[in-house]
This record gives C-alpha cells, sequence and structure tokens, in this order.
C-alpha cells in the first residue's frame, strides 16, 4: 500500500525536490505551505508521516510539531524536520530525525522509511 507524505515548507524549490524525490519512490505526496495549513491538512488527510521545516509562516515548524504532540488524535503521527537552520534547530526531545533541506536522497528515503514501518 502506497504510503502517504505530508510535506510541511514554505520555500517551493524545497517542495518541489522533496516531493519529486518521494513520488519517484512511490509515496503519495501531499503539499502544505505554512504550519497552520500542514496542522489543517494532518487531520483532514490523515497522512502517514510528516516532514516540515522548523521556519515557517504563521505558524512555525516547532508550535506545529508542538500541537500535534499535544493531540490525542495525531500523537504518534511520525514526523522528520527538513531545515536550513542547522543541523539541529531544535532540540524536539524526541528522537524526531533532522535533516538538511539539501541532504541525498538517499537520506531522505532512509528517514521516511524509518518512519513509517
Amino acid at each position: 500500500m502506497q504510503k502517504h507524505i505530508l510535506l510541511v515548507d514554505s520555500d517551493a524549490e524545497s517542495l518541489d525536490r522533496l516531493s519529486r524525490t518521494l513520488r519517484l519512490h512511490d509515496y503519495r505526496v501531499s503539499e502544505a505551505r505554512d504550519g497552520a495549513e500542514g496542522l489543517s491538512l494532518v487531520d483532514s488527510l490523515r497522512p502517514d508521516c510528516i516532514i516540515f521545516d522548523v521556519d515557517l509562516p504563521r505558524v512555525s515548524g516547532t508550535i506545529m510539531y508542538s500541537r500535534l504532540r499535544r493531540s490525542e488524535k495525531n500523537r504518534q503521527l511520525p514526523a522528520i524536520v527538513c531545515s536550513d537552520a542547522g543541523p539541529r534547530p531544535v532540540d524536539f526531545g524526541t528522537g524526531i530525525p533532522v535533516l538538511s533541506k539539501n541532504c541525498a536522497p538517499e537520506a531522505l528515503l532512509e528517514a521516511v522509511r524509518a518512519a513509517t514501518a
């Protein structure tokens, strides 16, 4: 069964690159351009994993992630940070993978496979 990934990033170039990589490897992909839209889509789409940037408009990635973890129905949703904010932009304290936006496609795919296993 095809896994569904939600990408949340305000940078169109990053969204396009990540989305193409995932689609080439048979993932279904939905996209959001800010944290508020990401939260809304998580509730309506129920993806298998969310990949998000920390630096998002309207609702930051950090706040979005915090809200997901406080939500009973979304608490267990696997998440991956993909950001240019540095190798460890925020210590989420949960073992959440943190990737650079310019990571190799193999690193992205490995993190997604592990998160959705």
